[in-house]
This record gives C-alpha cells, sequence and structure tokens, in this order.
C-alpha cells in the first residue's frame, strides 16, 4: 500500500515503481515529440521536392513548344529544327509537343504553363481561341511566340513577344504570278484552301489569285474550297470539284499534303500531266514531286527557319535583348527546272524575273528531297 505524499516530501519517498512508472512516461513523451518532428522535417522537404525547380536553382532553360499536328510534314520540319536549334545549347531543355486540334492544343498549353516553362512557343489552331491561353501565360510571366500566325489584339500589350511567320500573301503571289504566266494569260484553276479560320491558309490563297490576276488577267478561279490542310480531305474535295468543273487547267493547293490528294484525284480521272499542279510548304516528299515533275512546282515555306528562329529569339528575350514585334523567313518558288539547277551547283535561280540565293541549308533541303532521303 502507498502512503499519501505530503507537501514538503522528498524524492527519496516515492516509491521506486512509482519513480520507474515516471520515468517511462517521461521517456514515452520525449521519443514522441521527437519523432513528431522528424515526420514534420519529412513532410516539409517532401513538399519541398514538389515544387519544380526554377531556371534560376537549376541553371537551366526550359521552354515549351506547341504545335499543330506533327503528321502534316511540314509542321514536324518546324519542331524539329527548334529541337536541332536548342540542342546547341547545353542548359536548355526544349519541351515540344503537337495537337491533334484545338481543344488538345488548350490543355497542352495548360500543361506547360503550369510547368512554369521560360518561353513557349504556340502554333495555333484557331487564332481567337487561344487568346485566353496569351491571357494564361502573361499572369504567370511566361513569354509567347507565335509561330505561323498572327493574333489580331496582341500588339503592344505583352501578350506575344513576336509573330514569326513568313509573308503569306507574298509568297501565293509568286506562285499565282508564275502560274499566269505558264498558262500564258488565261486558264481555269482550282485552289485548295487550308483549314476555314487559318489566317496562313487564308493568306495564301488570296496572295495566289492577286498574282494570276497580275500575270493572267483572263484567268478564272472556278472554285476555292477548304481541305483542312488533310491528304484524304483533299481528295474528296478535289474529286468533288472535278465533277462539278470540266476543262480545269490547274489546281493551286495551299500545303504538300492537300496538293498529293489532289493528285490522287487527278490519276483516278487519268488527268495527271494534264493539270498544272502547284504544292506548296517544300517538304522533302513535295520537292521530290516537283523534281520528278509530278508538281510542276512547290512554294518553298522555310518553316525549319521558324523553329530555330523561334529558339533563337526566346534566348535573346530572356537575355534582355531586343525582339523585333515579326520575324520574317523568306518564302519563294521552286519549279523543277530551278530544283535541277540546284542539283547541278546553282548558287542562285530565277523566279518570276527576281534572283534567289540558294544558301547552303536549301542546297542540303533540295539534295536530299531529290535522294529520296524523306
Amino acid at each position: 500500500m502507498l502512503t499519501p505524499l505530503r507537501r514538503g516530501d522528498t524524492l527519496d519517498r516515492i516509491p521506486t515503481a512509482l519513480r520507474r512508472a515516471r520515468y517511462v512516461l517521461s521517456l514515452e513523451l520525449t521519443m514522441r515529440s521527437r519523432l513528431l518532428l522528424a515526420g514534420a522535417a519529412l513532410l516539409l522537404l517532401s513538399s519541398a521536392c514538389s515544387q519544380p525547380a526554377t531556371s534560376s536553382e537549376t541553371g537551366k532553360t526550359t521552354i515549351g513548344l506547341v504545335t499543330q499536328a506533327w503528321d502534316n510534314p511540314a509542321i514536324k520540319d518546324l519542331a524539329d529544327a527548334a529541337t536541332a536549334q536548342a540542342g546547341k545549347h547545353a542548359n536548355v531543355t526544349l519541351l515540344a509537343q503537337d495537337s491533334s486540334n484545338m481543344q488538345d492544343m488548350i490543355s497542352k498549353v495548360q500543361t506547360m504553363i503550369s510547368r512554369k516553362v521560360d518561353a513557349l512557343g504556340i502554333e495555333p489552331w484557331d487564332k481567337q481561341q487561344i487568346m485566353p491561353m496569351l491571357q494564361q501565360a502573361k499572369q504567370a510571366k511566361i513569354p509567347v511566340f507565335i509561330l505561323q500566325s498572327q493574333v489580331p489584339g496582341t500588339e503592344g500589350n505583352g501578350l506575344v513577344v513576336t509573330s514569326i511567320i513568313g509573308d503569306e500573301t507574298a509568297g501565293g503571289k509568286v506562285a499565282g504570278r508564275w502560274l499566269g504566266e505558264k498558262l500564258g494569260g488565261s486558264g481555269r484553276v482550282l485552289v485548295l484552301e487550308g483549314a476555314p479560320a487559318d489566317t496562313p491558309g487564308i493568306e495564301r490563297a488570296n496572295g495566289f489569285e492577286q498574282g494570276l490576276k497580275e500575270s493572267a488577267p483572263n484567268a478564272t478561279v472556278v472554285a476555292r474550297q477548304p481541305a483542312d490542310w488533310a491528304r484524304d480531305k483533299a481528295l474528296r474535295v478535289t474529286t468533288d470539284l472535278l465533277t462539278a468543273n470540266s476543262n480545269i487547267d490547274a489546281i493551286f493547293a495551299d500545303n504538300d499534303e492537300m496538293a498529293f490528294g489532289a493528285l490522287a484525284a487527278l490519276r483516278a480521272r487519268k488527268l495527271e500531266g494534264k493539270v498544272t499542279l502547284i504544292g506548296y510548304n517544300g517538304t522533302c516528299i513535295g520537292l521530290k514531286a516537283t523534281y520528278d515533275g509530278t508538281f510542276a512546282a512547290d512554294g518553298i515555306l522555310f518553316l525549319d527557319q521558324v523553329g530555330s528562329k523561334f529558339i533563337d529569339a526566346a534566348l535573346d528575350q530572356m537575355n534582355g535583348k531586343q525582339v523585333p514585334p515579326k520575324i520574317e523567313p523568306p518564302i519563294t518558288l521552286l519549279t523543277t527546272a530551278h530544283l535541277k539547277e540546284i542539283e547541278q551547283g546553282a548558287k542562285s535561280v530565277t523566279v518570276n524575273g527576281s534572283p534567289f540565293d540558294v544558301d547552303d541549308a536549301l542546297r542540303k533541303r533540295v539534295t536530299d528531297a531529290i535522294a529520296g532521303k524523306c
């Protein structure tokens, strides 16, 4: 039986069992406190690790790129060129993705923003629907670069650093003027446009009609219809247009993929070689078709330069250098004869009476296509 403690009693009056119980309790509380502290420390460490490191912390620069679909060889060329240019810088990582439609693009752009990339390049499916994404990027302080398009309403308000796009109207004019000369001043022409809301396709087709009228006042565009940049859609559209319009002299397609769709429709009606066919973009397969004479000519869009200039502009902007509000890669047209001249070593070719220089990059592009390295 324990004797009750009184005020003033010393520790030696506390029975041994009670002292042991008190010691065990104290030890247990101490261990629990240590475990709680250790757990809190682990939680803080885990939380810190879950946050993406910033570029200033890692010494790395992360650039995001979201384009239209890579099953279009021209768009894949753009992305590949951007990847190659980024690879020249040891501290630069490029996160490149394509998208199948505008909603897919929005989702992927949002992911890039949430990852806090240092710069973001976008080749929009729709210039209006991309606006909310530009606002989000601005709020996140991520500079945006628009590729192969211009978005109205972004001038001077910090939504876009620059637009990297060739003069599509001028490019279309080159093709139209050349065709008008070839037709001898008159003819009946079909035009396959890109997507209905896609600025480059609209400007390209508009420029083509303007150039055609300049060199062939009596030529007529008897039909102009979108085929959404796709080969299969172009086959269906061209088939319908050929049914509705007889005696066609030429077809101009806004890109090489649609030109190949039109080619399939011409072959089905045994019209290959009888109708002048012009592609656009200067993809490897488009250049090969032009060299072989399957296409009479191909508009050359330097999408490889769009990709590489995007990386250069992004790095310039992050390094505090001045970036112009618009960057314009060149655009021209190459015919079968031009490609044979380049094959023979020509340093310049004449397009609609004006010289166009053949640099090393264009020469390699042409020679690779001729060799079938597509």
